[in-house]
């Protein structure tokens, strides 16, 4: 009922290149100066664990997360505004949240500012999936460094696969039955999408350091899986309705990358 409900939403949208292809590119965004600074800061944060770094500003190392198998070069600085005052005027600016409602005419909330670092990986990158089931939530990535080649693992989306409900539903149930009779070391999620789509009907998004990239997570999508030259870096901004907001602080993998890190949380803050 969820997801046709969503659909219901996305009809009432006003028509535009984001509302109709779930994604919206915008260039130079910020700054290669600033770009530059925020590539620095993150280089300092980083570690080969994840850990507390002050307040709810955390980093998560994906090789720590025992709940899946992918995506184990990734990095992140979760609610990285809480240590960069630049990242805090962004995060309280509401500047974010305007270009999504400029398209979509409701409001949304950013929950959080965090910096993901992927590092080269073509083994375990995930395939195409959506970020949850429903309600959807929302991302804005701007490209810290140059993505130009598929070596450097774009982002990759589906156009228009926000509102493929039939579609979609019918991956969501293929998921979950995999995840019931597969072994045990191997990870599935709900949100995979194994049917339907394919690397031919994908669109890799090449831009510049500075690039914003405005998306509907409901969109099929995923990091190009052959990521072979060079590190990527990107702020993510995630957002959700505010008719959908859970109301409580952002915390993604917190407890989960720290536990199985097999770290305690208090002696590891810096």
């Amino acid at each position: 009922m969820g997801l046709l409900n969503d659909r219901r939403d996305y009809q009432r949208q006003p028509e535009n290149e984001f509302t109709l292809q779930g994604c919206q590119v915008i260039p130079s965004f910020l700054d290669k100066e600033e770009c530059d600074r925020l590539i620095q800061m993150a280089d300092c944060y980083l570690r080969s664990h994840s850990y507390s770094i002050t307040g709810n500003c955390y980093l998560v190392n994906r090789k720590d997360l025992k709940i899946q198998a992918a995506d184990m070069q990734v990095r992140q600085i979760v609610n990285a505004q809480e240590v960069d005052d630049k990242l805090s005027q962004l995060f309280h600016s509401q500047v974010i949240e305007e270009l999504f409602e400029q398209s979509m005419g409701e409001k949304l909330r950013l929950r959080s500012i965090t910096i993901k670092i992927d590092d080269p990986d073509t083994q375990t990158k995930r395939g195409f999936h959506t970020d949850g089931v429903t309600p959807p939530t929302y991302k804005a990535f701007i490209y810290l460094n140059d993505v130009d080649d598929y070596g450097d693992g774009p982002y990759t989306v589906i156009p228009g696969s926000h509102r493929h409900t039939l579609r979609r539903i019918t991956n969501y149930l293929y998921s979950q039955a995999l995840a019931v009779f597969s072994r045990p070391t191997t990870y599935e999620q709900k949100e995979d999408i194994k049917l339907f789509y394919s690397d031919q009907q994908a669109v890799p998004i090449f831009a510049k350091a500075g690039t914003l990239i405005l998306s509907n997570q409901q969109l099929v999508h995923k990091g190009w899986h052959n990521h072979d030259r060079k590190r990527r870096y990107a702020l993510v901004c995630y957002l959700v309705s505010k008719k959908h907001d859970p109301g409580y602080d952002f915390n993604l993998y917190r407890y989960t990358a720290i536990t199985q890190a097999g770290l305690n949380e208090e002696a590891i803050k810096v």
